[in-house]
């Protein structure tokens, strides 16, 4: 079983994930001119943001398998299942029909435009999340869990040499580079969360922890400054293993970037951060098309000013409409943004 300190400090770490993640959609990169003035600076303190932001995904899916196997036990998965789909699958569904209905039907109205529908396309743009995209990582990881007894079994027969098949797998994806959005990119990441919590391997140096803590944070800041300033590109083998080795470094971080909520209430933290990993996209984009009407994203300038606006305004505005939907609307919360 997982210690206390240790669970608050991951479910603080999500929290933190969460942020980020809000950063990486209020994005202006791709409107940014070289051409005009201002663009490194512009560049600079968006990428790096951005940078920073790419741990998220691949250290919540460490996170999600260790999570899982800390108390995963063979009898317990129909249980285990079943509350997958209140936290996951009922929210994944919400969000990609109120996100259809609006991309479908309420802007081309507002836009004069014309709607053009078949059965196929509704199920499919529902089934896939096709309009709410971001919900992409849903599916792998509820995949994971369907699939984890063969983990559990995999653990149980090859005992500690099992952690050369997320290795291997590293070393195979290196070449073939598959999709961010897939299932594939993820098993290693998931793997070893799941092997350090079924060997019960400690994850946190107990000799002046918050010494490493602060040499892992100056290691991942640097490596996240690097490659702002080299202009890395998201397709780069570098940058490609910079996904994979960020979340060790996010995980040798807990100790200080959990150390401003030890007073908050965990389960509040954490269920916050899965309301926002639901939500975000529809208030960040809501603020981009508001913000839009008084600041327009004609100069380098003017796009940093609006990713720093947008992404400062929708945090604060998710995490209003959070903590009122827990005061005062819960049984609506726990479908939108998961039990």
């Amino acid at each position: 079983m997982m210690s206390k300190d240790l669970s608050k400090k991951i479910y603080y770490v999500t929290f933190i994930l969460a942020l980020f993640v809000i950063a990486l959609h209020s994005s202006y990169l791709e409107l940014l001119n070289p051409e005009l003035e201002g663009y490194d600076f512009s560049y600079i303190s968006q990428r790096l943001l951005l940078v920073i932001g790419d741990a998220a995904v691949p250290t919540f899916f460490v996170i999600s398998g260790y999570l899982l196997f800390t108390k995963f036990e063979l009898k317990e998965y129909p249980r285990m299942l079943l509350s997958k789909v209140f936290s996951l699958v009922i929210p994944y569904f919400i969000w990609s029909i109120a996100a259809f209905i609006f991309m479908t039907f309420i802007f081309p109205l507002m836009k004069g435009g014309t709607i053009e529908v078949t059965f196929e396309s509704v199920v499919l743009d529902i089934l896939l999340a096709r309009e709410y995209p971001h919900l992409w990582f849903i599916r792998p990881l509820l995949v994971f869990f369907i699939c984890s007894p063969l983990l559990y079994f995999i653990f149980k027969y090859l005992k500690q040499w099992s952690i050369f098949i997320p290795i291997t797998l590293f070393f195979v994806y290196m070449f073939f580079r598959p999709d961010y959005g897939g299932i594939l990119i993820w098993i290693p990441l998931f793997f070893i969360g799941s092997y350090l919590a079924y060997f019960k391997i400690p994850v946190m140096n107990k000799y002046k922890p918050r010494l490493f803590s602060i040499i892992a944070i100056i290691i991942f800041l640097s490596l996240a400054l690097t490659f702002t300033l080299l202009h890395s590109d998201y397709e780069d083998y570098i940058y490609y293993v910079y996904r994979f080795f960020a979340p060790l470094l996010v995980w040798f971080s807990l100790d200080i970037l959990t150390s401003l909520f030890n007073k908050e209430k965990i389960y509040e933290i954490f269920k916050t951060s899965g309301f926002i990993f639901f939500s975000h996209l529809f208030i960040v984009n809501g603020f981009k098309e508001l913000l839009q009407l008084g600041i327009s994203a004609n100069s380098n300038y003017n796009c940093a000013l609006l990713f720093f606006l947008i992404y400062i305004i929708s945090t604060s505005v998710t995490l209003l409409v959070t903590h009122l939907l827990k005061r005062f609307a819960n049984p609506v919360y726990k479908f939108i943004g998961g039990r």
